[in-house]
């Protein structure tokens, strides 16, 4: 019985340690639009990048223009992490970029979408478009 523990213990441990330093993740786009972003995708008239270390983002909250396309690029300094933005089909992969758009003011929270270790649920962000 304790042979059986250890080896899941391992086990589960080696299948962290893969999602963390993985590249073959969410390589990022966006799926869909929601009901506050525009149908039609510009071309960016603006960048915003993100840079992702373990366990956070470099800022605690972003600013966008409403109207504005921005193109999102996520650049990961520390292992694999991803980007998404609740409540909408936004996603960007690992140093990626992803046209936005959102047609109207308002604040989005934003996760780390890669499982990357122990503080990954606390990997959050604010979205803030104005």
């Amino acid at each position: 019985m304790k042979k059986w523990f250890i080896f899941a213990s391992v086990f589960a441990l080696v299948l962290i340690i893969a999602a963390c330093g993985s590249n073959s993740g969410n390589n990022g786009g966006n799926s869909g639009s929601a009901s506050n972003e525009s149908a039609e995708q510009a071309a960016p008239t603006s960048e915003l990048v993100i840079t992702a270390k373990n366990w956070e983002f470099d800022q605690e909250e972003y600013k966008i223009k409403a109207g504005e396309a921005v193109g999102l690029t996520l650049k990961s300094v520390d292992g694999v992490h991803g980007l998404q933005i609740l409540k909408t089909d936004y996603e960007v992969g690992n140093d990626k970029t992803v046209t936005v758009q959102f047609d109207k003011p308002g604040t989005y929270d934003v996760i780390c979408s890669v499982p990357c270790g122990p503080g990954h649920r606390t990997m959050t962000a604010k979205l803030v478009v104005e």
